[in-house]
């Protein structure tokens, strides 16, 4: 085995561990999707808890309940309220409408009441958003871990994302920021109220059968270099029959002390012999021996010709007597 072809192996070895260790991180966002989906699942649907049992999920947030909807009783501070920029609902883009409420714990929460179409200058809602109700309010709202900064500036009022510290920042009180919740229910319900947020979805994703192509992959590889190996064999051994056969052919011409003894232009056969000599590795292919096929099974039809052919010899004789 030359060095060409050691260097070309253990290439095949770094892109097969290169191809695992892509196979595994794909099996680690399936993995990681699967979590997300175990999640919705139980915690979307489930009896609400009381603000004492998991309000202190909006001071550091518990990822196992993510989604838990939470119960409490207080009022909003609708003059703080903010809308949240460029959020998508059902194919479209809108505001989300977050408006801080306290608890009668006396812990402030950011509360998320649902989605507001934008209007024609996409600055703006298209309508009026609905006020949330006054006095004493009871609301049921899903835990959901805050966003990260994008950086980007917003006009007063809005939000670029649900960043609860910097939308901490703009109230002179303080509030918790692990968490906010997506409204869920109001108690008293308001007569108008922003567009609830759909349920999160629950994807399985490509993740997994991507894993299992670059699997694929890594043994793949092993399999063509095999094939390329069998090819460079197949194809040494037919130059090494073509150059056997050459040399018995031109040999022809040639007496053992050397001597052109043959019958066309000596020059002609010097310039064929240089041109096999000169030919490109990849033109050799042309006048390199064909391997000799199986014969295949007689044909019904080549069956029925030898049959024919066997009887006319047979009345052959009879016919000349």
């Amino acid at each position: 085995m030359t060095g060409k072809w050691i260097g070309a192996f253990l290439l095949c070895v770094l892109f097969s561990l290169l191809c695992v260790y892509l196979a595994g991180w794909q099996m680690d966002r399936k993995e990681a999707m699967d979590y997300t989906n175990s999640r919705i699942a139980e915690n979307y649907e489930a009896a609400p808890e009381t603000f004492a049992e998991a309000g202190g999920n909006f001071e550091r947030m518990d990822p196992d309940l993510q989604w838990q909807p939470v119960e409490m009783t207080g009022s909003y501070h609708p003059e703080d309220e903010a809308l949240v920029r460029n959020r998508p609902h059902n194919g479209q883009v809108g505001f989300e409408v977050l408006v801080p409420f306290t608890t009668e714990e006396g812990q402030t929460v950011i509360l998320d009441r649902g989605w507001m179409p934008t209007g024609d200058n996409n600055t703006a809602p298209a309508q009026e958003v609905p006020a949330p109700p006054e006095g004493t309010v009871t609301v049921t709202a899903r835990l959901h871990a805050p966003e990260d900064s994008t950086g980007r500036q917003s006009p007063d009022g809005q939000l670029p994302s649900i960043d609860l510290t910097d939308y901490a920042q703009r109230l002179d009180y303080p509030v918790q920021q692990g968490a906010y919740g997506i409204m869920a229910s109001e108690d008293p319900s308001p007569a108008q109220t922003p567009q609830a947020l759909a349920a999160p979805e629950q994807d399985a994703g490509p993740n997994l059968s991507y894993s299992l192509q670059w699997y694929a992959f890594a043994v793949l590889i092993y399999v063509a270099y095999g094939w390329c190996a069998r090819q460079k064999v197949r194809n040494d051994r037919l130059d090494a029959q073509l150059a056997a056969e050459l040399e018995e052919y031109y040999g022809a011409f040639y007496d053992e002390q050397g001597r052109y003894i043959g019958e066309d232009d000596e020059a002609v056969v010097r310039r064929r012999m240089e041109m096999i000599d000169d030919m490109p590795r990849h033109m050799k292919a042309i006048v390199r021996p064909k391997p000799a096929r199986k014969r295949r099974g007689v044909t019904d039809e080549e069956a029925e010709d030898a049959d024919l052919d066997a009887l006319a010899e047979a009345e052959a004789p009879r016919r000349s007597r």
